[in-house]
């Protein structure tokens, strides 16, 4: 029975990265696109961005397998979708 409960415990943390992983990529965009974004105002951004770091210190206190995936995700996003594209050259 103990092999069992360690097995379900591995699944579920493995669950909860892969989980936090994704939703760290999709605040990562979000994040992105609202900052490429110059219609919106000043005010919704800094909420965003102050819910955003209040939400990583909640994370950091209690889940630290969560926290590592949405760091892996959040991270992802900045670096594969905030540099600029290449244009392609007819040479």
């Amino acid at each position: 029975m103990e092999v069992f409960g360690t097995i379900v415990y591995s699944l579920v943390g493995l669950a909860v990265f892969f989980g936090m992983l994704v939703l760290g990529f999709g605040l990562g965009r979000l994040t992105l696109d609202w900052a490429k974004k110059s219609d919106v105002a000043w005010q919704v951004q800094v909420t965003f961005l102050a819910s955003l770091f209040a939400f990583l210190i909640a994370m950091a206190a209690h889940v630290h397998t969560g926290l590592g995936g949405f760091g892996l995700g959040f991270g992802g996003a900045i670096i594969a979708l905030g540099f600029p594209k290449k244009e392609k050259s007819d040479d």
